[in-house]
């Protein structure tokens, strides 16, 4: 059902603003005004096409920056500032917004829900499962429980928002609607992140950091470097592999293409790196040779001009994971790669929790988000707290630690189905989002990069069936 795009729309959201107005001169507090701006997305969602909800969905995925509220409300995490701002805009945009595309009589879920989805949430229903145990015995008090239920809660939304998303985007129009603002999110992160390298920009992510001869890292609008990184080396495919257009438009394409390879760049994610090479390979291996030799060779010669971001941090940690598969152990720091050492001393760690919990795990979000005892000595992480475990740095092997055999085995199914979907759309030319996926399964080596709640809505977006990129 197609509604006219505006309608009363205006006229009525000009007296609600005004409404809005009023009360902030009258000093009334956040709530009323909380309540005049849902009323206006319900409004706003109950008048344009379902095809546009989408759009404004995916664009506030896309473009609200991750900026520390400096708040929790009572969920936190022990290693970051508080919940960012997009776990609050998001779902704010998104539940008015559809409410108003339900009353409208829209259809707002597909009729089968892509699997990686589904699979997500049975691994979050063990998850729930794997967190009983600890808490019957009085290891995880009511605080901490109501942390890991509202991250558990947290992943079930922007799960869900993804299938909202994805939902009819194997209508053409849909399709390239979504395409257009995939684009305009990427051109918007771009040039943020081009802001953040020259300084004229601070980096929003609670994660910023700096590090020799680096500087801070860009992470765009995004939680962190690494996970930004690893964005940027699917948009980098997705543009290479995207037809030239001619006169300007192919200007411009090729400018937005090299804009992104310095954004990769500016992150110093090694994460981000064997993103591009792991998507790189399976875009190669499809018969996508000219997008690859395209990316690679705006990659190499900003990797020339700037040695200190690429080659010399690859450089590092192979010489660290080099020195540490020799002496199995950690030795000396090398200067400038201290990530890579802390990453393979959680990786350790993880092994000593698998083998001490290897039944249940210990619950799941307990390392990630709360930090649970060493059983090593000297452990690094990401807190800095000496004898604490914050997470493996490795989705598999965080997934192991804290859901056991049975929680990795969920998890694996869950991204081996987007295989299945996407394989058949190679023969069409579309290879760029199997190559993209594979890419961040890649850094999933060293970031948990699917626990992060945007994150995880965009690829099972992108990963459904049409839906852009």
């Amino acid at each position: 059902m197609r509604r006219a795009p505006w309608g009363i729309t205006v006229p009525v959201g000009v007296a609600v603003a005004a409404a809005a107005g009023g009360l902030a001169a009258a000093g009334r507090g956040r709530l009323e005004l909380a309540m005049l701006a849902a009323l206006l997305l319900v409004l706003v969602g109950n008048r344009i096409s379902m095809m546009h909800t989408r759009a404004i969905l995916l664009a506030t995925l896309l473009l609200v920056p991750d900026i520390p509220s400096g708040a929790s409300v009572g969920f936190y995490v022990r290693w970051s500032l508080g919940l960012t701002l997009s776990n609050f805009v998001v779902p704010a945009v998104a539940v008015p917004l559809l409410l108003g595309a339900a009353l409208a009589g829209h259809r707002i879920m597909p009729a089968r829900w892509p699997g990686l989805a589904r699979w997500c949430y049975w691994l979050l229903a063990w998850c729930v499962f794997t967190l009983m145990v600890p808490m019957a015995q009085g290891e995880v008090n009511g605080a901490d429980a109501r942390t890991l239920l509202a991250h558990l809660g947290k992943l079930a939304f922007f799960i869900w928002l993804g299938v909202v998303i994805a939902a009819g985007a194997d209508v053409l129009e849909n399709q390239r609607m979504l395409e257009r603002v995939l684009c305009f999110g990427v051109l918007g992160n771009t040039i943020v992140g081009l802001m953040q390298a020259v300084g004229w920009l601070v980096v929003f992510s609670p994660l910023g950091q700096r590090q020799p001869g680096l500087g801070v890292r860009v992470s765009g609008l995004f939680y962190d470097a690494n996970m930004y990184g690893a964005l940027c080396a699917w948009a980098l495919l997705w543009l290479a592999q995207a037809q030239r257009a001619p006169g300007w438009r192919g200007r411009a394409q090729f400018a937005l293409m090299a804009g992104v390879a310095i954004n990769l760049l500016a992150t110093g994610s090694r994460a981000g790196y064997l993103a591009l090479a792991a998507g790189a390979v399976v875009m190669a291996w499809y018969g996508g040779g000219h997008a690859v030799r395209r990316a690679a060779s705006v990659l190499v010669l900003l990797a020339l001009m700037f040695p200190l971001q690429s080659w010399q941090r690859l450089a590092a940690a192979a010489e660290t994971v080099q020195q540490s598969w020799i002496h199995h152990t950690i030795v000396e720091p090398i200067q400038g790669d201290v990530s890579t050492q802390e990453r393979l001393m959680s990786m350790r760690e993880a092994l000593r929790q698998i083998a001490q919990h290897p039944w249940l795990g210990i619950g799941f979000g307990r390392a990630l988000y709360l930090g649970v005892q060493a059983i090593g000595d000297g452990t690094a992480v990401r807190a800095g707290a000496e004898g604490s475990f914050n997470g493996a740095q490795n989705m598999g092997l965080s997934v192991l630690a804290e859901t056991c055999p049975l929680g990795l085995a969920l998890f694996l199914m869950a991204i081996a189905e987007p295989w299945r979907r996407l394989r058949p759309r190679v023969v069409s030319g579309d290879v760029a989002r199997l190559a993209g996926f594979a890419g961040l399964l890649a850094a999933c080596f060293t970031i948990e990069a699917l626990w992060n709640t945007r994150l995880l809505a965009l690829v099972v977006m992108l990963t459904a069936s049409g839906g852009g990129a």
